[in-house]
């Protein structure tokens, strides 16, 4: 029988604590080590693929789906997700219209599930997995109710959704980051405003996805790569191989996602027998 640890976690083919080793990364807004931006610029550098489907803040909390082609557009969307964008609403259409053929997704958990099923057991004609080359899931706790979280942070702290510059998570406070300065929210209170999808959801990495992507706490500065299949595998080595991204093993971490991991099933298994 697979350990709890790896049902949980999904395939893993090999842990990786990565780094991008171009300056420009990392001087700019990327989540910590900078390493998706770095690997997926080396896909498209390399024309392993022809664009990046990826979400884009546009103000606040708001976003886009975009087609990133060169790395200064995979910059502008580099950062953290608070905000649920209708991916696969939108990704066919980005898609047709760019005529694209192969192409990166970077996603949330839930959208994995649909695109590496989509790929993996097309139904429909109309279906487009077959233009997707990599899926590449970013760690998850949930995303945000758009109108009520906003609503929340300008009644209760006087904070307007275009003062937000960044939202970053530390262990127990969410950091409302703004050019007056940082707004620490306890945890428990912030994620009482979560999607209701969110609260039923037990995918905190993404175990459909090529490659999961996250940070631990005990790596600032690192970004953690599960690898989940050869395809994945063959990405983040190929950006390692040609000097994209610098890899340390990242087996010692495990523990730390699967922490996290566990408070999300049990986040959902809670909210799932309320609604039964």
């Amino acid at each position: 029988m697979m350990p709890v640890g790896e049902t949980l976690l999904g395939q893993i083919r090999a842990v990786y604590l990565g780094r991008a080793t171009d300056e420009e990364i990392l001087k700019r807004k990327v989540a910590s080590g900078g390493a998706v931006t770095a690997m997926l610029t080396y896909a498209l550098e390399k024309d392993l693929i022809e664009g990046v489907v990826t979400a884009k803040r546009t103000k606040g909390l708001e976003g886009e789906a975009v087609v990133a082609r060169t790395k200064e557009e995979l910059l502008e969307t580099a950062g953290n997700r608070w905000s649920i964008v209708p991916f696969a609403a939108r990704i066919k259409a980005k898609i047709e219209e760019e005529d694209l053929k192969k192409v990166a997704v970077v996603c949330l958990p839930c959208q994995a599930q649909f695109f590496g099923q989509m790929r993996d057991f097309p139904i429909l004609e109309t279906d487009f997995g077959n233009r997707i080359k990599y899926i590449v899931s970013l760690f998850c706790m949930g995303t945000f109710a758009f109108e009520a979280f906003l609503n929340y942070l300008r009644v209760k702290y006087g904070v307007r959704a275009e003062e937000i510059e960044d939202i970053r998570l530390s262990r127990e406070f969410l950091e409302i980051h703004r050019e007056t300065g940082v707004l620490a929210i306890p945890l428990k209170e912030a994620f009482s405003y979560l999607q209701t999808g969110c609260l039923v959801c037990s995918d905190y990495t993404g175990v459909w996805s090529d490659v999961s992507a996250g940070f631990v706490e005990s790596e600032p500065g690192w970004t953690v790569l599960i690898t989940r299949n050869q395809r994945g595998e063959e990405l983040v080595r190929g950006a390692e191989k040609e000097g994209y991204l610098e890899l340390r093993d990242g087996s010692h971490v495990l523990g730390d996602v699967l922490k996290k991991a566990r408070e999300k099933l049990a986040r959902a298994q809670r909210n799932m027998a309320q609604l039964l």
